[in-house]
């Protein structure tokens, strides 16, 4: 239900436009003309779902007020997500949370995508210094992420402060970065070699539990005594990336280098030596290992070599040595086959083998 109150004023009529929903009034607009007032109670009440929205909490309650009760909320394992939602609060914190458009993410993610990549420092994940490195598709997409997480969050049957959510519609963009970067044998043994050598005598457990486990950073470095298991040779991690608890499968290998260093209580494996609680801070001794082991190369080269890429590395030899991508991902803690699947392409013997099956039972028939 709609009306039009004309208000007089010393320099002229305005006409108030006012859209209710029984005795309770939805949302109101000032015009200059009565036409131009009219216009909008015809547009507004020709969509059903924008009246209906209208009713909605989120209707009165800025993105500000919804972002900052989200963060307070949230209690998962990203620590960038409350940095991310933050931002958003800069680009859309004046809106109203059922005002937001498809249209508005899109034009604000797309400026996004043009500026430059950011870093921050050992101290802060808040990242404020400019690379000369444009932002990757990727880096695009866990913007789009934060702010879904946000409406969905909105959306819920115990808030009711919107009921669609529009970053649905915004495409979520081609990630064309992912690499496989992993260690070759001869790769393998010289960065194993140099870590062995390193003034960190746990460089060496650390990087062989990566590749024997194609364990995340953050799941080894969170890792306490406590929490392996030698019998079983199994670490228990807490909490994943994915926010769900999970067991690392630990090869005797490792469990040998593990037995080297054990400790009695609940510290952690990878624990500092001066800040007590937190994880030992490894970057300029993995830095050296790589430079020792002629793996150190600038962003962007061909061979350049991350942390990360040990995890690569796990996922590439257990596919090369007749895993399948099930197994692989099951080990990896990979939420869905399609993470798994960039890894395919290293799976020729299982395909041959399934080719030479098929194929050669069906000839030797014909034959």
């Amino acid at each position: 239900m709609a009306h039009i109150q004309t208000i007089q004023r010393s320099n002229g009529k305005s006409y108030k436009a006012i859209i209710k929903q029984g005795d309770r009034v939805l949302k109101t607009k000032t015009f200059r003309t009565k036409t131009l007032a009219k216009q909008w109670v015809k547009a507004i009440e020709a969509d059903r779902a924008n009246v209906r929205a209208l009713g909605l909490k989120g209707a009165k309650m800025s993105f500000n007020q919804l972002a900052d009760e989200y963060n307070r909320q949230w209690a998962g394992r990203d620590t960038y997500r409350v940095n991310r939602v933050t931002w958003w609060k800069h680009q859309l914190g004046h809106k109203k949370v059922t005002d937001i458009t498809t249209d508005e993410i899109l034009g604000v993610l797309d400026k996004y995508a043009a500026g430059k990549a950011l870093r921050g420092n050992r101290s802060t994940a808040v990242k404020i210094k400019a690379t000369n490195r444009t932002r990757t598709p990727a880096s695009v997409n866990q913007q789009r992420a934060a702010l879904s997480a946000v409406f969905k969050y909105a959306m819920d049957p115990a808030r009711k402060y919107a009921n669609s959510n529009p970053v649905h519609e915004v495409p979520i963009r081609t990630e064309n970065n992912k690499r496989t970067r992993y260690l070759s044998d001869l790769e393998r043994k010289a960065l194993l070699n140099a870590c062995r050598e390193s003034a960190w005598s746990k460089l060496y457990l650390l990087v062989l539990m990566a590749i024997c486990t194609g364990a995340r950073k953050s799941e080894m470095l969170n890792v306490r005594w406590s929490d392996i298991d030698f019998k079983r040779r199994i670490a228990s991690v807490r909490m994943t990336k994915n926010g769900d608890p999970r067991e690392l499968p630990l090869p005797v290998v490792v469990i040998q280098e593990l037995l080297r260093h054990r400790e009695v209580g609940n510290g952690l494996v990878f624990g500092s030596t001066i800040r007590i609680g937190q994880p030992f801070e490894y970057k300029k001794h993995w830095t050296a290992a790589l430079k020792t082991s002629g793996l150190l190369h600038p962003v962007g080269h061909p061979k350049y070599f991350r942390f990360h890429d040990l995890r690569h590395t796990a996922a590439s030899y257990l596919v090369q040595n007749g895993a399948t991508l099930y197994e692989t991902g099951e080990v990896l803690g990979h939420k869905s086959l399609e993470t798994t699947k960039r890894y395919a392409h290293l799976d020729t013997s299982r395909k041959r083998e399934v080719t030479d099956r098929v194929f050669g039972s069906i000839f030797n028939e014909v034959n």
